[in-house]
C-alpha cells in the first residue's frame, strides 16, 4: 500500500462528450512532488463526506465560470458558460474537507470557488467590471509567465515562494471581489486584482494562476505543490 499522501484532484464534466476530464498538468505536478493523484468526478453532493474521508487533501482545479447565483447575484452580460451542479458539489466538498481538517488547494477557478465557499463574491468579468486592469487572459502559451504578482510579506504564500514578487501566467476573466470570512489576500497583481488567498494557518490556500503549467522550470511555483503535499502528508 502506497504511503504517499492521497491528493484528490477535481475533474471537469464535459457535457458535449459526456465524460470527466482532469488536465494532465495537475496529475504530473502532484506526482513530481511525491503525492498520489486521485481524480474526483462531480458526483452526488451526498457523497462529499465519504470522498473527503478517502483523501489526504483536495485540489479545486481550473474550469468554467462560477455561476453568480451561488453567491447571490444575477449574471452580467459578459459571463461565460457555467455549471451550477459543479459549483454546488465543489462548495460542499470544500466544507466537508474543512470539517475533516483536510488541506485544500485552489487553482484558477479553484480560488474563486473557495472564496464563494467562505461567503465571498466575485467580479464576473474583469474587463467590464474593473476599469483599471492588465491582461488577465493571456494569449501566450501556459508555460509563459506574463504578469507580476506582489506577495504579502509575512503571509503563508510569502513563506512558500520566498520572494516579494512572482511572475505568473494568467487565464481568467473572473476575479475575487469581496473576500470570504476567514480568508486573507496574500498576493495581488499590479492592478489590484487578487492573485492568492489563504486562511489563518495555510491549510486552505489558493492562487489565481496555473502553477501546474509552470512548476517544471520555476522553483517558486513547484514550491506551491511541495508545501501542499507536505501538509497533506502530515495529516
Amino acid at each position: 500500500i502506497s504511503m504517499k499522501p492521497r491528493i484528490g484532484i477535481m475533474s471537469r464534466y464535459l457535457a458535449k462528450d459526456n465524460r470527466f476530464v482532469t488536465k494532465a498538468g495537475y496529475i504530473y505536478a502532484i506526482s513530481a512532488v511525491g503525492g498520489l493523484p486521485i481524480q474526483i468526478p462531480i458526483a452526488d453532493v451526498a457523497d462529499v463526506d465519504a470522498i473527503a474521508g478517502m483523501v489526504d487533501g483536495i485540489i479545486i482545479t481550473g474550469g468554467a465560470d462560477v455561476t453568480p447565483l451561488v453567491y447571490g447575484e444575477q449574471p452580467v452580460p459578459a459571463i461565460g458558460p457555467t455549471c451550477g451542479a459543479n459549483d454546488r458539489f465543489e462548495i460542499a466538498l470544500i466544507h466537508a474537507a474543512l470539517a475533516k481538517k483536510k488541506p485544500v488547494l485552489g487553482i484558477c477557478r479553484g480560488i474563486q470557488v473557495i472564496n464563494v465557499a467562505f461567503g465571498g463574491t466575485l467580479y464576473q468579468d474583469i474587463p467590464s467590471q474593473i476599469s483599471r486592469d492588465i491582461c488577465h487572459n493571456q494569449g501566450a502559451a501556459g508555460t509563459e509567465r506574463t504578469h507580476s504578482a506582489a506577495i504579502e510579506p509575512g503571509s503563508y504564500m510569502h513563506g512558500i515562494a520566498k520572494c516579494d514578487t512572482m511572475l505568473v501566467n494568467s487565464f481568467h476573466h473572473q476575479a475575487l471581489n469581496t473576500i470570504g470570512d476567514g480568508l486573507k489576500v496574500s498576493a495581488r497583481a499590479m492592478d489590484g486584482v487578487v492573485e492568492a488567498v489563504e486562511n489563518a494557518d495555510g491549510s486552505v490556500f489558493a492562487v489565481q494562476w496555473h502553477p501546474e503549467l509552470l512548476y517544471a522550470e520555476n522553483p517558486e511555483h513547484r514550491a506551491i505543490f511541495e508545501a501542499f503535499v507536505k501538509r497533506c502528508a502530515a495529516k
